[in-house]
């Protein structure tokens, strides 16, 4: 995409503690200050035209209005606090007037150079903050709703901003088509059972359909194997590489999700939120009486009683993690540090539809995370990899592939240099399902995901290091449910055909039925 050129018109009024009608002078003095030198702070001499300018300025009464334009270099939301910051400075110490606050009720943004589509001109008609959005040429012209200083602090204009660049410009590039490179394989198997796990493990009540869509019950037999596969997973790979467990919140607030990086910014819709009740039990006295009359649940006056959504169920599973160390400060000699959870359950709204056992809404995985150097980060990564292909390969017996992938908040579609273990931000373990065809055109089952965040997450959480030296972080997630129903699909549901490990951990079990159920008892 072109360069694009930026031009803004503000309006701004600050609001201060009284009227001033002895500083006409100072403020004179402080608009050609803000103009000559605040403003053109940290901007290089051939850019100093985009910096931004005060205007026209007005004071009536307790409420001064100032205009402001500016190109891309302090843009004028910038401006307007450092502009702010000089006022309240020098009213606060000579006249002992306070700033109360700032309203912006007119931006208007000019963005040169833009192509943008009928669709996303649409899509951008109906951001937060946009008034009105209209093209002539290659010229797009933003009129923002009115903003309040909070805005302003949060840096709304430009996030809106990015967005709109990134909307724009995916009119004039190539949709990326990603490409999993396998880096790593396994040999080919002897295929011993070719039937749908999800299948077979109903006819034999392992496993029985809940009323929630991708939710199972798990019978004794299949959890008995889940155990199983979750405590050799943990022996081998957690506790061998030196991992110390950890026992984490399901339940995140909106506030901690906020800063996983693409989660709310980019999969809203894969999570499932939860609405916190009043706690006045009054509030529910018109849904009970109807429960009680009609005996229907009524969904409308649910919603009409509960508060707004305030958290989700945990989608990463390593959210508190993260949280765990938010604006705390490290020190690299004491990394790194190794954690893993393995407690309750990770919920994910599958959009792309369920599956059987292996793409479920409710899924047992065990989560580890890892800080250090980016050179400890990586080793540790590559390394819970390599035990983990060992588990699948050895242990398990299962055919397995490893691939170089993409995390889901990583747009590009490419997944770089393979050469060094660095540049690949994911490797995901593959395994292959017999049931699902032949092994060159079936689609393989992902069982674990091991990242390197690099300094995406100390950013997002605000975690320092005592000398700012680098600090990286990384994750894999072991998605025992997963590694079940591979094993399954490979080595069917004889425990006799079963690999030795797994035979010797997997204990007895009472099996329950009715007359109905399970379906090979009638």
């Amino acid at each position: 995409m072109k360069p694009v050129k930026i031009r803004m018109k503000l309006t701004c009024r600050i609001n201060l503690s009284r009227e001033m009608p002895e500083a006409g002078s100072l403020l004179t003095s402080l608009i050609e200050k803000a103009n000559r030198e605040i403003f053109l702070k940290g901007v290089s001499e051939p850019h100093r035209g985009e910096a931004a300018q005060i205007g026209e300025w007005q004071l009536e009464g307790p409420n001064l209005t100032l205009e402001f334009t500016s190109g891309s270099r302090v843009r004028a939301p910038s401006a307007v606090l450092r502009f702010r910051k000089l006022l309240a400075e020098e009213l606060g110490k000579k006249f002992r007037i306070g700033v109360r606050g700032i309203e912006v009720p007119s931006l208007t943004i000019e963005l040169e150079g833009l192509k943008v589509s009928n669709e996303n001109l649409w899509k951008i008609r109906n951001l937060e903050y946009v008034g009105e959005a209209k093209v002539e040429r290659e010229t797009l012209t933003l009129t923002l709703n009115p903003l309040g200083e909070a805005e302003l602090k949060r840096n709304a204009v430009d996030r809106l901003l990015g967005l709109v660049l990134e909307l724009a410009g995916e009119a004039e590039k190539p949709r990326a088509v990603e490409v999993h490179p396998i880096v790593m394989q396994g040999p080919q198997r002897l295929v011993k059972f070719r039937g749908d796990p999800a299948r077979v493990a109903v006819e034999l009540g392992w496993v029985k359909e809940f009323p929630g869509r991708g939710q199972w019950i798990y019978t004794p037999p299949y959890v008995r194997l889940l155990e199983a596969v979750e405590q050799i997973l943990v022996e081998e790979v957690a506790e061998k590489l030196g991992f110390q467990p950890f026992l984490l919140p399901k339940l995140i607030p909106l506030e901690v999700m906020r800063r996983m990086p693409g989660y709310l910014e980019d999969i809203p819709e894969g999570m499932y939120y939860v609405c916190p009740p009043p706690r006045d039990p009054e509030a529910f006295f018109r849904f009970k009486q109807v429960l009680r009359v009609t005996g229907m649940v009524e969904r409308g006056l649910l919603r009409e009683t509960l508060k707004e959504p305030d958290y989700v169920l945990a989608p990463a599973q390593c959210e508190p993690f993260w949280s765990l160390f938010s604006h705390e400060t490290l020190r690299l000699e004491d990394l790194p540090y190794k954690f893993y959870d393995r407690a309750g359950w990770t919920y994910r709204w599958e959009g792309g539809g369920v599956e059987g056992l292996v793409r479920v809404q409710e899924f047992r995985r065990v989560e580890l995370v890892y800080f250090g150097s980016p050179e400890q980060v990586v080793e540790i990564r590559d390394q819970v990899r390599d035990e983990a292909v060992r588990v699948a390969d050895k242990l398990f017996e299962m055919e397995w592939r490893v691939v170089a992938a993409l995390p889901f908040y990583m747009r590009e579609g490419e997944v770089g240099d393979l050469s060094e273990s660095r540049n690949v931000a994911a490797y995901d373990i593959e395994i292959y399902l017999p049931y699902r065809g032949e092994r060159d055109k079936a689609e393989w089952l992902e069982i674990a995901g091991c990242f390197v965040h690099k300094d995406k997450f100390v950013e997002s959480f605000s975690i320092r290091e005592a000398r700012n030296r680098p600090l990286w972080t990384g994750c894999t997630g072991l998605g025992i449910t997963r590694w079940v129903a591979a094993f399954l699909a490979t080595h069917g549901f004889n425990p006799e055909n079963w690999p030795k490990i797994v035979k010797e951990k997997f204990r007895g079990y009472k099996m329950p039925k009715s007359l109905q159920w399970p379906k090979e008892n009638q």
